[in-house]
């Protein structure tokens, strides 16, 4: 492309960079319309009675975390870098001006324009452009793993509520039964050890049930956090179970919607750009235009270059550094699309045992734990069995439970995970469904 040439296309481009415009309200505003048609809630309702749901949950903290509002907007800064990239490079004037005495005024003017700039425009304002759509997948992507992050942090604060709650019946229970042991033990009809292992049963269950309570505040202003506002709970998680799809159909659905590699993509063809660019500028260092000679009334027009002379080399480290980067990019696109369809494939696995598990525990070890306790209350009001037996035979019960409540617990976060990934969002590591372990510490010890 001749100066000349470059100089003409200047008013086009200018228009054509106004016509790229940068307003972070309208650039979200297209993130949440695809987020929309992803089926991600966005609509808070305007006024809040009740309890959250789940989906209002996510609603509410999209529409107002801040977090989420400064990533989102990292799609407008890239808008903004692909607007100036548009542009043409910077035409360079030099202006000479004599004026001997006794003579007229001479002036000289160069207008020159950087010769890599020049050759390599196209392929900087590409590369520019699809730096562009990879921001503008991964704020998208950012969404959606905001809304994944909400609705486990509801999921935990549910199922953390729930585990207090039974902790708390054990600690009743247990309460209550010291209140006999010790009438017992004024009776003298008890030995001693009797009342002192009831004591420490109830020590043990105030420990568990303080601790799960802990736990289930703490979820609770992790919930807060991320909607910033109070929240009103349900009291139960949701008993539905959803059959998961196919892992096969999960996985090509996974990496079909994938943003994290529609941005993969887009790394990988802005480095090849960029590798091209950096071709032609690492040889390439000078700068050609007009020249014009003014002087007493007459011009003289002539052609003006600048060139480097490359003393230091012909560029070959920085040519082959960006052909390093672009086989990065090509690569990790790669291990990603391997990474999702193998994490898609865990989290059907993960629905899959979980739903199997509640059935067990809904059919067979609920039934069994409280017809165990009906029997042994019968035994127990036939003065067959003492108060320590009754007492062992609700906690097997509550136990239970709280078995039924840590497995759908699980299944909700593998569902919730599963889901993200088939929405675009990002794999969440290969141990997130099964999270759980940390997290009940506190509350396993009774």
């Amino acid at each position: 492309m001749s100066i000349r040439a470059a100089i003409m296309l200047l008013p086009g481009s200018l228009l054509l960079a106004g016509c790229v415009t940068v307003d972070m309200t309208t650039e979200r505003a297209e993130i949440e319309a695809q987020a929309a048609e992803r089926e991600i809630p966005l609509a808070a309702p305007d006024t809040i009675a009740g309890e959250i749901t789940e989906d209002m949950a996510v609603a509410i903290a999209v529409s107002r975390n801040p977090r989420l509002a400064a990533d989102l907007a990292e799609a407008g800064l890239a808008r903004a870098e692909w607007a100036s990239a548009i542009l043409p490079p910077n035409l360079i004037a030099e202006l000479t001006y004599f004026n001997p005495e006794g003579a007229g005024g001479i002036l000289d003017a160069d207008i020159r324009a950087p010769v890599a700039a020049i050759i390599g425009w196209p392929q900087r304002r590409a590369a520019a452009r699809a730096g562009y759509d990879a921001a503008q997948a991964r704020a998208l992507q950012r969404l959606i793993d905001f809304s994944a992050e909400t609705r486990r942090a509801w999921v935990e604060a549910v199922a953390a509520r729930e585990r207090a709650n039974m902790y708390a019946r054990i600690r009743q229970s247990a309460e209550a039964a010291l209140l006999i042991a010790e009438e017992i033990d004024d009776q003298g009809n008890a030995p001693p050890l009797d009342l002192t292992r009831q004591r420490v049963n109830v020590l043990a269950a105030q420990a568990a049930a303080e601790d799960a309570d802990q736990a289930a505040e703490t979820a609770r202003i992790r919930l807060e956090v991320l909607m910033t506002r109070t929240a009103d709970l349900p009291g139960r998680l949701p008993t539905d179970t959803a059959s998961p799809p196919d892992p096969g159909s999960a996985r090509t659905t996974a990496i079909g919607t994938s943003l994290l590699l529609a941005a993969a993509r887009a790394d990988a063809e802005a480095a090849a750009r960029a590798a091209g660019y950096a071709g032609i500028e690492s040889l390439l260092h000078g700068e050609l235009g007009i020249a014009l000679d003014i002087e007493d009334g007459e011009t003289e027009r002539g052609v003006s270059a600048h060139f480097d002379i490359p003393t230091n080399g012909f560029g070959h480290p920085q040519r082959a550094a960006a052909r390093i980067r672009a086989q990065q990019a090509a690569d990790r696109y790669q291990a990603l699309q391997a990474e999702i369809a193998a994490e898609a494939g865990m989290h059907v696995m993960e629905m899959e045992r979980a739903a199997a598990r509640l059935t067990l525990i809904r059919d067979e070890w609920l039934p069994a734990s409280t017809l165990a306790l009906e029997q042994t209350l019968q035994q127990y009001n036939g003065m067959q069995l003492g108060v320590y037996a009754l007492l062992d035979a609700f906690n097997s019960q509550v136990e239970a439970g709280r078995a039924y409540v840590d497995t759908l617990e699980r299944y909700h976060r593998a569902r919730i995970a599963l889901t993200a990934l088939m929405q675009g969002g990002s794999p969440m590591g290969m141990t997130e469904s099964q999270g759980l372990d940390a997290g009940n510490s506190g509350a396993e010890g009774h």
